[in-house]
């Protein structure tokens, strides 16, 4: 073993030397800071080419069973002091755990770089970085998520110059003898170019838009502005004219009744009473949230929707322990549909790797890091069947959209007959959360689930807008049909 750990150096200088490599990728071959890297980082440090490793931050304090030794930011620490003079790039900070504990960590080791892929799109997250690592240290990233990685650099809180100097960072890492290196002017042609396309981004958007999964109130495992008043000022900045939300208190009180009730005065408090003649009160839609296998539920609802005004419900079953499509589920559909306002089912509020390590959802291991799980979505198709004349809304459909839709939707044969239970309700879908990584994926969410069952959800205050707003803005429809995802579609449910 000794002897195949001395001949990995020789191999990387004549990789370099010979066939052009300008750097090492390390995935999760080894422990950053082992002795078998050692060399490695060895033959890095004499040839002046930097090494990229997947680093996960992981709240439960291990890896994943088939990565088992998956780097976090202490390896990465550790090795990076090791050689202080190794140029060394700590994968996409989005790529899943706690990214803020990778920013405080690795602040004071100069010598460490952070990429900005992954497919975690906090709102929050860059800025952190550069406030921490400072722009130099921060490199442009996507990590095959194209689209919500470009989107994340464009809608940071950052300046146009900012967000145009991360975007090249990485020139400075490349080797002065690549032949295909760039040019010094070529890198200021490229970085001014890059600062007007996002001074766009400076600029609210002029289009109606609707977000349709927003939340007011203090979420317990991160500091976010999310304030009624907050959430309206991201609104504004962001160019989003209204926002369905529900109180991120409710989710997490053992009792949801009390968050929707604070939820109803922040609202309220937003309305008139400046003397502008502007309501943003009205810009807030707010949706109840309820959880059917608490004690008079039924009381909560009349009191939510009846007196507080509220226009549609939530459902967050895996945070409120119970199955999907457990009996009151449908009980509390079927009251809906009496009402005449919508359900929306949410199955995720952030990445499970990010989850507090003293803290579970239900069914963790069987979800997929932010989305349902197959079996949850047969739970779904269950239960839409079962009450099938109320509205409903689905988040974090990301790989389950095309079974729900063709299982509790469509009309199809079924043995020898034609299985017509379909739902006279609409079933629509969130977009952002159906994750297209490139632009052609959104080709097969239109033809699987169509353009007229989708929506905008881009989720604010959790989230950054942009990162998921650009599904919205290069899914492949019409403009009319555009306008439906960005506005239309959910406002219709609320008419």
């Amino acid at each position: 073993m000794h002897g195949e750990r001395e001949a990995l150096g020789p191999e990387f200088r004549r990789a370099v030397r010979e066939d052009g490599l300008v750097g090492l990728k390390l995935y999760a071959q080894a422990y950053l800071d082992d002795p078998e890297v050692e060399p490695l980082a060895e033959a890095a440090v004499d040839m002046g080419v930097p090494i990229i490793s997947h680093v996960a931050h992981r709240t439960d304090g291990g890896g994943r069973s088939d990565i088992p030794r998956e780097s976090d930011s202490d390896n990465v620490r550790a090795l990076a002091e090791r050689f202080p003079n190794l140029d060394l790039i700590s994968g996409h900070i989005g790529g899943g755990g706690v990214w803020e504990y990778r920013c405080k960590n690795l602040q004071d080791v100069d010598n460490v770089y952070l990429d900005t892929s992954g497919s975690v799109c906090d709102a929050g997250q860059l800025e952190m970085a550069v406030e921490h690592l400072g722009v130099d240290r921060l490199l442009y990233g996507t990590d095959t998520w194209f689209l919500p990685g470009w989107g994340k650099l464009a809608g940071a809180d950052l300046t146009a110059d900012q967000k145009a100097r991360i975007a090249y960072n990485m020139d400075s890492l490349v080797p002065e003898s690549t032949p295909n290196k760039l040019d010094p002017a070529a890198v200021e042609a490229g970085t001014e170019r890059a600062r007007e396309l996002f001074a766009a981004y400076d600029r609210p958007r002029e289009e109606t838009i609707v977000d349709a999964n927003a939340y007011v109130g203090d979420f317990p495992w991160r500091h976010l502005d999310s304030a009624a008043g907050d959430v309206v000022d991201v609104m504004d900045r962001e160019g989003v004219d209204r926002a369905v939300v529900s109180s991120l208190d409710a989710v997490f009180y053992q009792n949801p009744q009390p968050g929707n009730r604070e939820l109803a005065a922040e609202t309220e408090e937003l309305g008139d009473g400046d003397g502008d003649g502007d309501d943003d009160g009205d810009r807030l839609i707010p949706f109840a949230t309820i959880d059917p296998t608490y004690p008079r539920w039924e009381a909560d609802l009349a009191e939510c929707i009846e007196d507080l005004g509220m226009r549609g419900v939530r459902l967050f079953p895996l945070y409120h322990d119970y199955p999907v499509d457990h009996p009151a589920v449908v009980e509390l559909m079927d009251a809906c549909a009496e009402y005449d306002v919508p359900v929306m089912f949410v199955a995720m509020l952030e990445d499970k790797r990010q989850h507090h390590p003293n803290w579970e959802l239900r069914d963790d291991d069987e979800t997929g890091n932010k989305n349902w799980s197959a079996d949850h979505a047969d739970a779904l198709v269950d239960v839409l069947q079962a009450s099938p004349e109320v509205d409903v809304v689905v988040a974090n459909a990301w790989t389950t959209a095309e079974d729900i839709v063709r299982e509790a939707t469509t009309s199809h044969p079924s043995g020898v007959r034609l299985d017509n239970a379909t739902r006279s309700g609409e079933t629509l879908f969130v977009l952002d959360d159906l994750y297209m990584y490139f632009p052609y994926q959104g080709e097969e969410i239109v033809d699987t689930v169509g353009a007229d069952r989708l929506v905008t959800g881009p989720r604010i205050p959790l989230l950054n807008v942009q990162s998921h707003y650009v599904y919205t803005e290069t899914v492949p429809v019409s403009e009319r049909e555009r306008d439906g995802i960005r506005s239309g579609n959910v406002l219709s449910l609320l008419e």
